[in-house]
């Protein structure tokens, strides 16, 4: 009797995993099984058991999917672990949860069998290279570095939000045509892309008058803080290495190739050589290192209330 779990929280690549493992063991033999599914959250342990260890009167084998399995209460975990070392040929039991206590028997006992698959979200710089993967291997699209980056500015590092951004972008693009930043800003949530660019120019022009509201806008729009202050890190970051090439005497088109900037949406109407001017280049670096510390604060706990998040994010943003 086979189990198989899927922790993490990708939950994109978590899930499609967990199809793909379904798939396989119901098509191994003939006859088609039935499929149970059942959520971690209502649960019910002691039919599930009865079930795994009942055949079914109209199919010769069964699936049983237990989603959020972490969202099960200890009592019926552990009634559940005890029915399925029971032999029962007949029967899969597919788990997903977020975390698995690699402690415990039955992990340890998963792990042996290799049938304890993780799947953890990439780091937030891995993202632009699973993003271009991703729709060319998926959607047989191309798709360069800046409008990975762009895309994942405007929706976040969730690899389920952002695949479905992808597959809007394929539904909506000429067959074959490559990803460009126009067509993100095109397809790709106008809502909060205006929102997302309000937010870091009137940052980047160091404008309190139209910063507040940006701010307030781009939080009550799904983001946190803690997301929002890495979205302006880094596009801080990137106006930092355009004003150390300002500073150099480089050209536009030398600045545009560098930082891999669109003219069009960048430099003309976001303005972006505009904003690196308003603070000098030690200036752009000390801001970035207080960035850094908020970040590190706000992991740490330290603004509980959206009041102080918000003050603080001023404070960096209009220095």
């Amino acid at each position: 009797m086979p189990i198989y779990a899927f922790s993490g929280n990708d939950d994109l690549r978590k899930h499609e995993a967990l199809d793909a493992e379904i798939a396989k063991w119901e098509s191994s033999e003939d006859g088609s099984p039935v499929r149970e599914t059942h959520f971690g959250e209502e649960l019910n342990a002691a039919a599930v058991a009865e079930s795994y260890q009942t055949p079914d009167l109209f199919a010769p084998r069964k699936s049983l999917v237990l989603k959020n399995f972490d969202k099960v209460n200890a009592a019926g975990q552990k009634l559940l672990e005890a029915a399925f070392q029971s032999e029962n040929p007949q029967a899969a039991v597919f788990l997903t949860l977020e975390k698995f206590d690699g402690r415990s028997t039955f992990a340890k006992s998963l792990t042996k069998a290799n049938r304890l698959f993780e799947f953890k979200l990439p780091y937030d710089n891995k993202i632009p290279a699973w993003l271009m993967e991703r729709a060319q291997q998926r959607y047989g699209r191309k798709l360069g570095m800046p409008e990975a980056r762009l895309l994942q500015d405007i929706v976040g590092n969730e690899t389920s939000d952002l695949d479905h951004e992808l597959e809007k972008l394929d539904t909506f693009l000429p067959k074959g045509q490559a990803i460009s930043l126009e067509s993100i800003t095109d397809v790709v949530s106008p809502l909060k892309v205006h929102v997302f660019f309000e937010f870091q120019k009137a940052a980047g022009m160091k404008n309190p008058r139209d910063f507040l509201p940006a701010m307030r806008n781009l939080l009550d729009n799904g983001n946190e803080g803690f997301l929002a202050v890495l979205r302006l890190f880094s596009h801080f970051l990137t106006l930092t290495r355009i004003r150390a090439m300002l500073d150099e005497g480089a050209s536009e088109q030398a600045i545009e190739e560098a930082c891999k900037l669109n003219h069009f949406i960048h430099v003309v109407k976001e303005r972006y050589l505009d904003q690196a001017r308003t603070r000098s280049l030690p200036r752009w670096k000390q801001l970035l290192a207080r960035l850094a510390r908020l970040e590190w604060e706000m992991k740490q706990g330290r603004y509980s209330h959206r009041f102080e998040v918000e003050m603080a994010m001023a404070g960096v943003a209009l220095a």
